[in-house]
């Protein structure tokens, strides 16, 4: 179906374009929000008739975006979760938890406008998450996850720190000993098939 738009839609069009859709689409998201409107005769008229009131309605929804977007630019925030020793969560960050934090330290933030590439955080540490306030205004946030604990919060160490260097090192080490226990281990068995063998 065809529906001229009342207001800009990421990857879609903008305001004034007639874009074919599909009609689920149409009927049940785009209209019912007034987004768009049926293509028809009559309904360009009355959108010709509306072209200065919805403009000026754009214009103010993207100024409302970019002063969001100044409120939260460079800011990091940090959500603290229980975890295990190796830093894996007991559960997951996903978009609420992190529209709740920054709302809550910030400017109001809805779940939909939060991108997340990489899926929900399952782990501690630093991770960038996408801000779609407005579909010509987009920010990237660090979200620092950080352990909590009945003693407090362990923040992670920051990525490119001696700390973070430190403990990969530490974790490359221990992978490496416990693949030369099992290899050890292997070993052992192998002498010891043998030597049954033999007997």
């Amino acid at each position: 179906m065809e529906v001229i738009l009342l207001q800009k839609v990421r990857n879609l069009g903008d305001l004034g374009d007639t874009v074919k859709v599909r009609a689920g689409y149409g009927r049940n998201f785009l209209m019912p929000r007034g987004i768009a409107l049926p293509a028809t005769p009559a309904n360009l008229k009355v959108f010709e008739a509306r072209r200065s009131e919805l403009m000026a309605q754009s214009e103010e929804r993207l100024d409302r975006a970019r002063g969001r977007a100044e409120q939260i630019r460079g800011k990091e925030f940090v959500i603290a979760m229980r975890a295990s020793d190796e830093g894996k969560l007991f559960g997951s960050v996903g978009p609420h938890e992190i529209a709740d934090k920054i709302t809550q330290d910030t400017v109001e933030v809805i779940a939909k406008e939060i991108a997340m590439p990489d899926g929900q955080i399952r782990q501690v540490g630093y991770h960038d998450v996408v801000l779609q306030l407005h579909p010509e205004v987009e920010l990237d946030v660090t979200i620092i996850v950080a352990q909590q604990t009945d003693m407090g919060v362990n923040m992670p160490p920051r990525p490119g720190s001696q700390e973070a260097e430190t403990t990969a090192e530490a974790e490359l080490e221990a992978e490496q000993a416990t693949a030369a226990e099992a290899e050890a281990a292997d070993t052992t068995e192998a002498g010891a098939t043998e030597t049954d063998e033999d007997a």
